[in-house]
């Protein structure tokens, strides 16, 4: 046997440096890496500086308390909460704040209830960690009526998800990727975010007011996909209670289109998007048909008349004209052929160097746009992209009135050798 044979019964994790075996540690959870602690003396304390602070299990507030009291000051490279809690807002405010002053750069916290329909309420979240680069929050409500990041100067990703928002601003000059996912916003002030730097935004099935977007030009890409569950709910904001197209259906008892003609001097989302690169604009909610007499202008004998934020929130933006000078790449479900298709059209006239166009529509076998023999022809010549080399027409069935749509895009200007609709594709707008 040669000297390299390792004797029977000798510790080779043990004779590891100290900073190794922290690394080692730093896989477990915490309830986990603790109990190291009774396997030799010099194994005692090395759990207190270990550079991750995880749970994951169920676990008891004064244990989490506990465990963070002993704990060394030894700087954090992750906090991780994704379990049930069982105590108050300020048992997890006092973590939170633990986490801050160790200088995390990673801060996780996902508070379920046994209550599903709670959220746990942050009443402070001004956090002051100048190491903190991403943050990702669950099922909390944030009571603060501005979320200013400012104290994290190197804060980079920022995620919420099912959180209530109840901030008229949020503002973070260093954030680079923002994704908020069925988040509730206020009901009566638009939330304005103010990130200049964001390179990637994903607005998810959020509810409430749709939130201002303040100039992003360094956004790259960006996808916004607004409540699709809208009829469920008990307000249905931004959505046209008359069906509406144009959000000033004159109904005082209408309070979308009551908000919109106070606030005609804003632009909502598009200031924010214009800048993107790639672009996913997706509302898809119940459908109902009008009578083209609610709408006289149109070419369409009936109408699609969605009843959510697109028609009314992206219409209104159309007015300010802003240009997506860097738009390579678009994808638009249903709500862009409403009301002579002007969303479709819009996108086509103010993206000149736009590559890709895909359309993702819910238009079933037994359903049809019923449009006019005579097809949509525009009033004035149209300047389409030459770069434009491919529109893909995605939808359940090749329904007849995809090809009026194929019509419609050639009258546009598109080539017709650039029109790509795969067969018997089901809809893919929850990609």
């Amino acid at each position: 046997m040669t000297d390299s044979v390792v004797a029977a019964g000798e510790d080779r994790i043990g004779a590891l440096p100290d900073d190794t075996l922290r690394i080692v540690l730093s896989f477990l959870p915490s309830c986990e890496s603790v109990c190291t602690c009774v396997l030799a003396r010099r194994w005692r304390h090395l759990w207190k500086s270990v550079p991750t602070v995880v749970f994951y299990e169920e676990e008891e507030t004064r244990f989490v308390t506990s465990l963070l009291l002993l704990r060394d000051q030894a700087p954090l490279r992750e906090f991780v909460f994704i379990s049930f809690l069982d105590g108050t807002p300020q048992d997890a405010e006092l973590w939170l704040r633990y986490a801050a002053s160790c200088q995390v750069k990673v801060l996780r916290l996902a508070v379920h209830r046994y209550d599903f329909t709670e959220r746990l309420p942050l009443p402070d979240m001004t956090l002051v960690c100048h190491q903190l680069t991403t943050l990702d929050i669950c099922s909390v409500t944030l009571e603060e009526r501005t979320l200013d990041f400012s104290s994290c100067p190197v804060l980079d990703v920022l995620e919420m998800q099912d959180c209530e928002i109840n901030a008229e601003k949020i503002s973070c000059q260093s954030l680079r990727h923002l994704s908020m996912d069925t988040c509730s916003f206020p009901e009566d002030v638009r939330t304005r975010i103010s990130c200049p730097g964001l390179a990637a935004l994903e607005l998810t099935e959020n509810v409430g007011l749709t939130p201002f977007l303040e100039s992003m030009p360094s956004l790259v890409t960006a996808s916004a996909r607004f409540d699709t569950e809208w009829s469920e709910r008990e307000e249905p904001y931004d959505h046209c209670l008359n069906g509406g197209y144009y959000g000033h259906c004159g109904e005082d008892s209408c309070l979308a289109c009551h908000r919109i003609d106070v606030e005609d001097d804003v632009c909502v989302l598009l200031d924010g998007l214009c800048g993107a690169v790639d672009l996913k604009l997706i509302s898809t909610p119940e459908m109902e048909l009008a009578k083209s007499e609610t709408l006289p202008k149109l070419d369409l004998e009936y109408d699609l008349i969605p009843l959510h934020f697109a028609q009314i929130i992206c219409t209104r933006d159309f007015k300010w004209r802003h240009t997506f000078t860097k738009l390579k790449t678009l994808y638009l479900s249903e709500w862009c052929l409403a009301a002579d298709f002007s969303g479709l059209v819009y996108f086509l006239q103010h993206s000149p160097i736009l590559e890709k166009l895909t359309l993702a529509l819910k238009i079933c076998e037994q359903e049809s746009l019923n449009i006019k023999d005579d097809s949509y022809k525009p009033s004035k010549e149209y300047l389409i992209s030459k770069n434009l080399k491919v529109v893909e027409i995605k939808c359940c069935y090749e329904a007849e009135s995809i090809h009026h749509i194929v019509e419609i895009l050639i009258n546009l200007g598109v080539p017709p050798e650039n029109i790509n609709i795969p067969h018997n594709h089901e809809s893919s707008d929850r990609k």
